[in-house]
């Protein structure tokens, strides 16, 4: 068998094993968030989504490096340079200890400072907000310290450890939502608290099981020196990328509250709880497929780089738009099933539009694995960095205006599409793919696909009343309709035998 067979399969492995998980997980996170909401109040739900929200901002420093990191590691174990390892791993925590300084330092002074005078709190909750804040900070800190570790685990494809830390968080978020409502104190510095604790116990897994399976990496201020500049260099571009996309996910937050108040924002934060939970699947096949994608590049193997970077857009967007069609369809009824009578307004117009938003943004993840695995990052990120940014001063001036909050979210829909076509152009400036192929296994699929598919679970809805047997119904003619047309226009033979293969393994046929 050959070796792409090999590696093909087992990306596919890993895709089922992340998915297996990600199901549990997202199921658990929808229980987690109605009964967060609950616990504390729609007020209170939407003052700790806007703080955790606003500190997150700053987690783009550490998810640029992050890249970097596990883009070393790959490129360095594509040719075979295993003396090197060590050398990443060393300018790696160099790096994170550098970026949590710096971090620290600016949400304990800016962060201060834009909590207390500028977002909108209820008076009487100014001191849990800031200890919330506080918080906030510290569970940053240690995420960003946590990225050796996770990002060796990534590079040498132990997907079976990731998801085993994964089940063990949402499973102490799960026991934690499950006292919260028997807590006779504060509710907000309760969850608040012990959050950080998750946090802690994360990390502490990663620690361990790094320093026990790879005991050749250790740390050594005086070891990896060499790498830190291009790493340091390779994570500044990335960083334009990062800092855009916060803008958009979470800069608009902020942008709600200045003029809507923390309602809105409880809105905004449970579609983007949705969204968070969907887009969890795209990152999954972005994990299982990135490790190979930079090895074959740093083999030199163009063909399978780009056969990579086609069946990831192809992947990623079939299982995103599988899960996002029935909830798009029936999202007052999920709404009503999941949160109750406590769904705050503009709640299902939100859900919908950033579900939409997310499909777009889903076929530029790819691109930019690309120009990651190729390491030229100063046009494609700065260029497209500005379009995608771009959201925020527009709807600053639209709300400024008297616009309705929703008129922000169809601008960043807008903004999204745009931004592919421009991306398109910037990779095709540093990597040698033709526009023809793209369009012709890429776009042309998915528009069929994305125009075929839900004619039916469309036609159900229509004739159908409100209630659980639509839902029912709905659901499964949208998940036979995607899997029909996927397998049809989305997956090439040669996918469609090897997942016939690992199928028929997997039940013992």
């Amino acid at each position: 068998m050959s070796d792409s067979l090999l590696n093909n399969k087992r990306i596919v492995k890993n895709t089922v094993f992340l998915y297996a998980r990600m199901l549990l997980i997202l199921a658990t996170n929808l229980y987690i968030t109605r009964a967060v909401l609950k616990s504390l109040g729609v007020v209170d739900y939407g003052i700790y989504n806007v703080v955790a929200g606003f500190v997150s901002m700053f987690a783009f420093l550490n998810n640029s490096m992050s890249i970097a990191i596990q883009r070393f590691f790959n490129y360095e174990r594509g040719k075979n340079s295993n003396d090197t390892l060590n050398d990443v791993y060393n300018s790696a925590w160099m790096i994170q200890i550098i970026i949590s300084i710096i971090t620290f330092c600016l949400l304990e002074s800016l962060g201060i400072w834009y909590v207390n005078h500028v977002m909108m709190i209820p008076s009487g909750r100014m001191f849990a907000t800031n200890c919330v804040f506080q918080f906030s900070i510290l569970s940053l800190i240690i995420v960003i310290l946590q990225v050796p570790y996770s990002a060796v685990i990534m590079a040498n494809e132990r997907m079976n450890y990731y998801a085993f830390v994964g089940l063990i968080d949402v499973l102490l978020r799960l026991s934690l939502v499950i006292v919260l409502p028997y807590i006779s104190f504060d509710k907000l510095l309760f969850y608040g608290t012990l959050t950080l604790g998750v946090s802690i116990i994360d990390i502490i897994f990663y620690a361990v099981y790094v320093r026990k399976r790879f005991c050749l990496l250790h740390f050594d201020l005086h070891v990896g020196r060499k790498l830190f500049k291009p790493m340091m260099s390779f994570s500044m571009w990335n960083l334009f990328d990062m800092f855009a996309y916060t803008m958009k996910n979470q800069g608009l937050n902020v942008l709600l509250n200045a003029f809507f108040g923390p309602v809105v924002n409880a809105a905004r934060g449970i579609a983007s709880q949705i969204m968070s939970a969907i887009q969890s699947f795209s990152s999954n096949i972005i994990i299982a497929f990135r490790p190979q994608m930079v090895e074959s590049y740093a083999l030199g193997d163009i063909n399978r780089t780009t056969s990579l970077m086609y069946g990831m857009s192809k992947m990623s967007f079939g299982f995103l738009f599988l899960l996002s069609l029935p909830i798009m369809l029936e999202t007052d009824y999920v709404l009503s099933i999941w949160l109750g009578e406590s769904v705050p307004v503009y709640t299902s117009i939100f859900t919908r539009l950033v579900l939409a938003d997310l499909l777009v943004c889903c076929l530029n993840s790819p691109l930019s694995q690309v120009v990651q695995a190729v390491g030229d990052m100063k046009k494609y990120q700065l260029y497209r960095s500005i379009v995608v940014s771009s959201v925020l001063p527009f709807s600053w001036l639209a709300l400024r205006f008297g616009t309705s909050p929703i008129f922000v979210f169809v601008l960043s829909l807008f903004i999204s599409i745009i931004n592919q076509p421009v991306s398109l152009y910037l990779l095709h400036k540093i990597y040698p793919y033709r526009y023809k192929d793209y369009l012709k296994r890429v776009i042309l699929p998915c528009f069929l696909f994305i125009l075929l598919s839900p004619l039916l679970p469309i036609l159900f809805s229509y004739y159908i009343g409100h209630g659980f047997i639509r839902f029912l119904i709905v659901s499964m003619a949208s998940v036979l309709s995607t899997l029909l047309f996927a397998a049809l226009l989305l997956l090439s033979s040669n996918e469609r035998k090897i997942a016939y293969s690992f199928i028929k393994n997997k039940i013992g046929c």
